[in-house]
């Protein structure tokens, strides 16, 4: 049973993506990404064309009138009329992003795996290499003396080291899920104050290669899962005083 995590009214989060990354196993024309176009079309009305670009310069005596630009269609990008959601779709991969009022796990989830659901398809015939979830945070602070006061994770230094004071620093941490292929990379930042304002950006990015084809019910227990160890991670670094600035219920 998955754990009971508080609940937060006033979610920190910034941006959450959802990546999966495939290889096919049977060369595809790029157009066949449009297969599902028009039902797509209709959640995410603002569709752009993605292309990948090379330059070769001549040897000896390269110049610009000798060089060779070439260009290559890799797949297209989906936009929703808000602009809040958008997704990347190519023959390597997919990926999926909501940025500004996050509405919740339920619901990611359910965007995560009607997107998927379009290209099962592709998915079917392709090996899984990774799937993911990304979520960024940023805690806002009217004043913060110590981040211990805020975070049980923060660097350290000796006294008498650093002299001045701090406007910003950022570490970057990787750990490994024991019996498992599943590696969290977290960063955790203080940004330089805005005006009036401290911000501390916090971004858990969990990555699982344990699933190589697809099954629909697999990749939903995979995403429950990868959520289970990015809420431990997060709940595990913060602070009660920093839970209780997001009115827990």
């Amino acid at each position: 049973m998955a754990k009971k995590w508080p609940k937060l009214n006033k979610p920190p989060i910034i941006l959450a993506v959802m990546e999966i990354k495939f290889q096919l196993t049977d060369n595809m024309e790029v157009h066949f990404l449009k297969k599902n176009d028009s039902n797509i079309l209709q959640e995410y009305p603002i569709r752009s064309e993605n292309f990948t670009g090379n330059i070769n310069l001549p040897f000896p005596a390269p110049g610009i009138s000798s060089a060779q630009v070439s260009s290559k269609q890799i797949g297209y990008t989906y936009i929703n009329k808000e602009k809040t959601r958008k997704f990347t779709i190519s023959k390597e991969n997919i990926v999926y992003t909501t940025e500004g009022l996050y509405l919740g796990w339920d619901v990611f989830k359910k965007q995560c795996l009607e997107l998927i659901n379009y290209y099962k398809h592709i998915l079917k015939d392709s090996i899984i290499i990774r799937i993911s979830i990304r979520f960024i945070n940023r805690i806002n602070f009217d004043q913060i003396n110590s981040p211990l006061d805020y975070f049980n994770t923060t660097i350290a230094a000796k006294d008498g080291v650093i002299n001045y004071p701090i406007d910003l620093y950022s570490f970057k941490y990787v750990m490994h899920i024991p019996d498992t292929n599943i590696k969290v990379n977290v960063i955790q930042s203080l940004e330089e104050k805005n005006e009036s304002e401290n911000n501390f950006v916090f971004d858990i990015d969990v990555l699982c290669h344990d699933i190589k084809t697809y099954d629909e019910t697999d990749f939903s227990e995979v995403l429950e899962k990868l959520r289970e160890i990015k809420n431990e991670v997060f709940f595990n670094n913060i602070t009660e005083k920093t839970l209780k600035m997001y009115e827990t219920a």
